[in-house]
């Protein structure tokens, strides 16, 4: 009872085998890590807006132009 327990060690697992490997896993990115991610969704979302663009286009050839 004379145990007093901080927040940020209740949401860590202790279980002493791979303690370490959690830690790793739950770091917060690095700077380079960071820019890389933003590289990678911006270029996933200019992707997407192109295969959409496409998609588009592509119904459009098929019907002629017309809206229902």
């Amino acid at each position: 009872m004379g145990e007093i327990n901080k927040p940020e060690e209740a949401a860590v697992p202790v279980t002493g085998v791979n303690d370490h490997a959690w830690e790793r896993e739950h770091r917060h990115p690095t700077a380079e890590q960071v820019r890389s991610i933003g590289y990678r969704r911006r270029d996933a979302e200019a992707k997407l807006e192109q295969h959409l663009r496409d998609a588009r286009d592509k119904s459009d050839e098929e019907t002629g132009g017309q809206e229902n």
